[in-house]
Parts: C-alpha cells; sequence; structure tokens
C-alpha cells in the first residue's frame, strides 16, 4: 500500500481489480478522516458503494471496514444522524461475522456520538458494553486505546476526575507502548485538562507542551487548533494576557486552515472575552458576533441534518404503509376469489338437502375425533400413574432392603454377642438398632411426603426460620448414627440468619442431605453444613451440604440433575442402598420455595450439595444496603 495519500491519489487513477481499488479508497478514508473529513467524505461514500457491488463472500468484511471509516468521517463533521446510522448497519454486520475488534469500535463510536450530544447515560451504556469485550484478545491495541480515551472523557464529563485521570493514564500508556504519537498528544492533552481542572497549573504546562510537540511534528492540525485553545485558557487562568491572546489567535489561524469550526467558535469565545475584560468593547462586540453568526450556522446545520433525517424516516413510514395497504387489498381479493369459488361448488352440489347431510356427517366424525382424543389423553394420564406406581414400588422395595438388612444383622449380632459373652458389643446394640430405626422412619417419611406432594395435597405456609436452629436439631437428629461409625458433624451458619421457608419442607431437605452423606460415607467421615447468603441474589441464602465421601462421577451427577421427578431406583450402583427418594423431594420442595439444587462432587474427592432458599425480608432488605453502598455508581 502507498505511504501518502497523494500517492493513494495517483494509484487510485490507475486500472485496479474491485479489491485493491476497496482497500486504497479505505486506507485513504482513514488517513484524511481525523484532520480532514470533509476530503475523506469522497473516499468513504465511494468505498462503501464499491464494497456493496462485491461477491457474497468478499462483500461483508469490506463493507464492515467502510462502514466504520464513513462512521468517523461523518461523526467528525458533527453529522451524528447520519453516524449513528452507518453504526448501526456496521454493528449487525460485526455481530454476523462475529468479528470481536469490529463490534468494540462500533460501541465505542456509538458512545462517542452520544457523548457529543451529552446523553452521558446513553453513552455510558455503549462504553460498557466495548469495556466487556475490550479484554478478549482478538481487540486490537488502538481500539482499546481509542476505548480508554473516550470513557476518560466521560468521566471528566461528569466530573468524576481520579476516574477520568486513570483511564487516560492507560490509555496513554498504551499509546506509548504501541508507538502512537497522535493518541500520546491527544491523551496527554485530556490529562492536561485534568489537571487544569484540579488547579495543578504547573503539571498543566508540562503536559501541553508535549503535546504540542508532537503535533507539531505530525503536522496533525485539529490537534494543534485543541492544545492551542486549552494553552489560551490556561495563560488567562495564570495572569498572562498577551501569551494567552497569542495561543488563541494562533488557534484560530490552525483551525481555519483545517475548517475546524468548533475550535473557530471557541475561539471567537475567548477573543470576545479577553477584549471584554481589557475593556475593549467594540473589539469585543465584532468577536461576539462572529461567535453569534457561526453558531447560528452550526445550529442551522444540524437542524437541516435533524429535518432531513426527519424525513427519511416519514418516507420509509409512508412506503410501509402502502405497502400494507397493499397487502391488505390482495388479502380482500384472494378473499372475494374464495368466496366466489365456494359459491360454485354449491351451485355443483345442486341439492341442500346433500349439503344438510353432509355437514351432519362432519359434526359426527368430528365429534368422534374430539371422543378419541379424550379417551386417549385419559389412558396417557393412567399409564402414567401406573407409571409413577410401578416406580414408587419399586424403590420403596430397593431402599426398604437396606433398614430391614440392619435389623436382621442386629439380630445376628445379638446372638454372636452372647454367645462370645462381648459385653461392649451388647453395649453398642442400642445405637444400631436406633440407627436402624432411624433409617427406617426417615424411608417412610419420605415416602408419604412424596405421595403427598404427588397429590397435591402437601401445604406450604413460608415462616421466618432460623437458620442455626435448623442445622443444630438436624445435628442433634443424626449425632447417635454419625456416632456409631466414629462419623462427625459440623456446623457454620451466622447467628441471625433467617430463610423464608415452610419449616417441615426446609427440615425433610436438611436430613435428607444429611442423611445421604452419612449413608455412602466410611468410617471417620466428616459432614460439614453451611449457610450464608447468596452473592449474587440478596434475596435467597445457600445452605450447603459438603462430605468426605467417595463421590461420584460427572455422569452420575448429570443424572441426577437431569432426571425424571421420581428417580428410578438404582441411580447408585448395587453395593450401596441408594439415593431413592430423598433427592427427588429435595429437588420437587427446593423448587416448590424458588430456589435451586446444584450437586458438585468428583470421584474420591467427595460431595457438596447446595440449596438456595428465600431469604427473611429484614436480613434481605441489610444485604441489599451493604451492597449498594460498596457497589461504585456512575
Amino acid at each position: 500500500m502507498p505511504s501518502s495519500t497523494e500517492a493513494i491519489r495517483q494509484k487510485l487513477n490507475t486500472s485496479l481489480s474491485d479489491t485493491t481499488r476497496l482497500r486504497l479508497l479505505q486506507a485513504m478514508t482513514t488517513a484524511l478522516s481525523a484532520e480532514q473529513p470533509s476530503r475523506a467524505l469522497p473516499y468513504g461514500e465511494a468505498a462503501v458503494g464499491l464494497a456493496r457491488t462485491l461477491p457474497e463472500k468478499q462483500r461483508a468484511p469490506g463493507l464492515l471496514r467502510s462502514l466504520l471509516n464513513l462512521a468517523s468521517c461523518y461523526a467528525n463533521l458533527s453529522n451524528g444522524p447520519e453516524a449513528l446510522t452507518l453504526l448501526t448497519e456496521a454493528q449487525g454486520l460485526a455481530l454476523r461475522l462475529r468479528d470481536v475488534d469490529a463490534l468494540a469500535r462500533t460501541y465505542t463510536s456509538q458512545g462517542s456520538i452520544y457523548h457529543e450530544r451529552r446523553d452521558s447515560v446513553t453513552a455510558w451504556q455503549h462504553y460498557r458494553r466495548a469495556l466487556q469485550l475490550a479484554g478478549q484478545p482478538a481487540v486490537s491495541a488502538h481500539t482499546r486505546m481509542r476505548l480508554l480515551g473516550n470513557v476518560g472523557s466521560l468521566f471528566f464529563f461528569r466530573q468524576q476526575y481520579p476516574q477520568a485521570m486513570r483511564y487516560d493514564s492507560l490509555a496513554l500508556a498504551l499509546a506509548r507502548r504501541e508507538g502512537d504519537s497522535t493518541a500520546q498528544s491527544t491523551y496527554l492533552s485530556s490529562l492536561a485538562t485534568y489537571q487544569m481542572r484540579v488547579g495543578n497549573m504547573g503539571r498543566v504546562n508540562r503536559l501541553l507542551t508535549q503535546a504540542l510537540a508532537i503535533s507539531q511534528r505530525q503536522h496533525a492540525v485539529r490537534n494543534q487548533a485543541n492544545q492551542l485553545i486549552m494553552f489560551a485558557m490556561y495563560y488567562m487562568q495564570t495572569s498572562q494576557p498577551e501569551r494567552a491572546d497569542a495561543a488563541v489567535r494562533e488557534a484560530l489561524k490552525v483551525a481555519r486552515r483545517s475548517n475546524y469550526l468548533e475550535r473557530v467558535l471557541d475561539s471567537y469565545s475567548i477573543l470576545a472575552a479577553q477584549a471584554a475584560d481589557q475593556e475593549r468593547y467594540r473589539e469585543a462586540y465584532e468577536w461576539n458576533q462572529r461567535y453569534v453568526d457561526l453558531n447560528d450556522t452550526l445550529n442551522n446545520r444540524q437542524t437541516f441534518q435533524t429535518l432531513a433525517s426527519a424525513q427519511v424516516n416519514y418516507e420509509t413510514q409512508e412506503r410501509a404503509r402502502r405497502m400494507r395497504q397493499l397487502t391488505q387489498q390482495n388479502e380482500e381479493q384472494a378473499w372475494r376469489s374464495r368466496l366466489l369459488v365456494l359459491a360454485v361448488a354449491v351451485l355443483a352440489i345442486g341439492l341442500l338437502v346433500t349439503a344438510y347431510f353432509y355437514r351432519n356427517l362432519r359434526r359426527n366424525r368430528a365429534a368422534l375425533a374430539a371422543n378419541n382424543q379424550a379417551l386417549e389423553r385419559t389412558s396417557a394420564e393412567l399409564r402414567t400413574v401406573a407409571g409413577y406406581k410401578d416406580k414408587l414400588y419399586a424403590i420403596v422395595a430397593h431402599d426398604l432392603r437396606g433398614p430391614v438388612t440392619a435389623f436382621a444383622g442386629v439380630t445376628s449380632l445379638i446372638d454372636s454377642y452372647i454367645a462370645q459373652n462381648d459385653q461392649a458389643g451388647l453395649a453398642r446394640l442400642p445405637a444400631l438398632v436406633r440407627q436402624a430405626a432411624d433409617s427406617l422412619n426417615h424411608l417412610l417419611d419420605n415416602v408419604l411426603n412424596w405421595a403427598v406432594s404427588q397429590t397435591g395435597e402437601l401445604d406450604y405456609r413460608p415462616a421466618p426460620l432460623l437458620v442455626s436452629e435448623l442445622f443444630a436439631e438436624c445435628q442433634a437428629l443424626y449425632q447417635t448414627t454419625a456416632a456409631a461409625s466414629w462419623q462427625h458433624i459440623t456446623l457454620s451458619a451466622p447467628a441471625n440468619l433467617r430463610l423464608m421457608a415452610d419449616r417441615n419442607m426446609t427440615r425433610t431437605i436438611l436430613r435428607n442431605l444429611v442423611g445421604n452423606s452419612l449413608k455412602f460415607m466410611p468410617t471417620g467421615g466428616h459432614v460439614h453444613l453451611e449457610a450464608a447468603p447468596d452473592p449474587d441474589d440478596a434475596q435467597m441464602v445457600l445452605l450447603s451440604c459438603t462430605d468426605t465421601g467417595p463421590g461420584m462421577n460427572a455422569a452420575t451427577v448429570a443424572s441426577l440433575m437431569s432426571g425424571p421427578a421420581l428417580p428410578e431406583a438404582t441411580v447408585m450402583p448395587q453395593t450401596t442402598t441408594g439415593l431413592g427418594l430423598g433427592l427427588a423431594l429435595c429437588r420437587a420442595f427446593v423448587h416448590r420455595h424458588g430456589g435451586t439444587l446444584v450437586i458438585q462432587s468428583r470421584p474420591g474427592a467427595g460431595t457438596n450439595v447446595t440449596v438456595s432458599l428465600p431469604m427473611a425480608k429484614s436480613i434481605a432488605t441489610e444485604v441489599e444496603k451493604i451492597k449498594a453502598q460498596k457497589s461504585p455508581s456512575f
């Protein structure tokens, strides 16, 4: 690619392929858009027009870059409506092509346009979307640098000066690392503006001197105009009127040469203020009159652009209205044609009696079809109920085997201990009998709760419940069972943490979680119950049960989480008693509270089951207040 705009222009006058010409037009637009946007505009329009004529595979990438370049030209010419229209089309192309860098550039450009309109809320929405993408490797350093600088300007507009200086310092460091002198000049100027606002005038002079030197080396006349205006303001604040007058007149000359009307307007304003301060009122009046005339011109141009946009919208709506009207007319014509065909068909039948019997026959057929559908639905429901019944019987038979076997084993132990006169063994028998009885009682509770929940008769009565009391009750219930196998149950819950939940359902959930952990955990294992507010939802509380058992593989966890409402009887291997109805009840009761149940487990690493239940309102309100105090406001 040629290195200068003149070389590009000469190259464009030769015979070229469409793709080569498109790249040259894009390069010319990029080179001129910052300093000479009015000259860049024809090249940008030509690039967009040429890109739209390319073959399908080449069209989208070329059109995307051309739209972004042309939007930059219109933005530099203060034509926000046209720039936003182009950026909206570019955004759709970037999403379709999954071009993360182009999408970040689109959001950044949209945010800068709304910032120019002083709509900081909408500008921040677009900048925030761009910041979410900025960390991805596909986003270029130039895009990231421009985004950081624009965000710094937005914070400066909001008078949040520490944040503004932070983002501009990041942009400046990135510009220095990439060797982008023009960007360095821009961000040095921004930092000088912030230092001027906080009164650090010595720092302002050094920053502006560095920025202006870079702009003069780069022949960046628009940056020079901005920096000279800032020098004039600096000299006015440090009581150096002669230097201020020289700086603003130099800025006016540079701004006129580059057709930078906004800085011309600023120069007029400063010259009028200086003349008024020095009691040169006639000169002040003349500068002010020039300011008013130019400001009216700019406002008229913006008004014309707004009216043109409104005219385009009106024409679009009018075309849509006409299209709807034509569509409606076509539908009416088609309806009339169908009526005519129906009339001919009725006349062809010839006899009204035949039509009467035919209509009755159709009614009978419809009634018969409806009856068949009702019978099929009833049969399906009966098959479902029968399936639930068979599964329930299978689970009861499967899970009941464990407690019954335990009782049989106790009777064998009694005979053995009596024959051996083992007094220590006989002393442990009550605990073993109690453990087997608790297991059997727990199974019967689960079966009863499940049967009631399936028939819809289980009453849901939420009330404030103290988590520490629920944990202590569950620990006391299983303490003897755990001690018999040298297992331990520990608790951790804030003293005042409360749930808004049904007591019976919550106790059933905790009993099943702890019971399952003890059931599958080897001798000497450890179960830990813990409660804490949900960091992602201030209205919920997280209750977790962690054990040191054998754990489960990913396939078993997935089947437990995505299985039917009533599980199969052989979820676990045959060496265990199975999870049975316990997990199904937990899932049903947690969902009844509007919460979630999550299982995390690995073979040999134990299992963690976490459920979320609603928090009592008073506690939830305090948590939300604490989070609101910690989160920054924009």
